[in-house]
């Protein structure tokens, strides 16, 4: 009888313990969890999908959201249905077109038109949330066409983020980015065509506020420095062929 009292006074010994190495666990667990969420600097982002295979569309977007900050969230997401309502309606009004001008073509060889959008991230925390959109768009015609949408928020004054903002007290601070671009450019104009023949450097990246209005503000490096990267579409300094360019500088 003793033995078995002593065996249930066990049983019910562990069982407290159990009970009280599990609370504190747990404890440390949700204490882990909060420090993680709480830390500064660390911003959730989210991607979003919007796919639409509807004759005749071939649409495929990412684009992305950030917990807490839905004035971010609501400028991307203003962007993707910019570029969804003048997609479609530019592709609609060329389809009519090839309908009228060529039934039988259009009967046996239905058009389709594309629209895709992804973007790099640059600088997402508690102060800047920086994006740039890729986006590629097929509407009719020989070939579709690439461009860029810059998205950079001030988190703290709810804010869109000029390159003003980034240079401040700096009045020449347009040519100073214009020459440093213009010598990147160069290079990379020579590498892709063997010469600057052909190209429009001093106007596509001349010192005005239009030839740099899409930019990614980069998070810093390890060192502590802070860069930009600037993003030229296609056309916009040399022939479609050469495809875009990007340059990054220190700022």
């Amino acid at each position: 009888m003793k033995t078995k009292k002593i065996i249930v006074l066990l049983i019910i010994l562990i069982a407290v313990v159990a009970v009280d190495v599990f609370l504190q666990y747990s404890h440390i667990l949700e204490n882990m969890r909060i420090s993680f969420v709480n830390k500064p600097g660390t911003m959730a982002i989210q991607d979003k999908t919007i796919t639409d295979n509807t004759k005749p569309f071939a649409i495929k977007i990412v684009y992305p959201q950030i917990a807490g900050l839905d004035d971010f969230n609501q400028k991307a997401k203003a962007i993707v249905d910019k570029e969804i309502n003048d997609f479609k309606t530019n592709s609609l009004a060329n389809d009519e077109v090839v309908k009228k001008v060529d039934p039988t073509s259009y009967a046996n060889y239905p058009r389709e038109y594309a629209l895709n959008i992804g973007y790099d991230k640059g600088k997402i925390d508690n102060n800047v949330a920086s994006v740039v959109f890729n986006v590629y768009t097929f509407e009719g015609g020989a070939h579709g066409v690439s461009y860029f949408v810059a998205l950079n928020y001030d988190v703290k004054n709810r804010k869109e983020i000029t390159l003003v903002d980034l240079f401040p007290n700096q009045q020449d601070y347009l040519q100073k980015i214009s020459d440093y671009c213009i010598k990147d450019l160069t290079k990379q104009i020579i590498t892709e065509m063997g010469s600057t023949e052909g190209s429009w450097l001093q106007d596509g990246a001349g010192p005005k506020a239009e030839n740099f209005q899409y930019f990614l503000i980069n998070p810093s490096t390890s060192s502590g420095q802070a860069t930009i990267t600037f993003y030229f579409p296609q056309y916009q300094v040399a022939p479609g062929v050469a495809g875009d360019f990007k340059v990054t500088m220190p700022r």
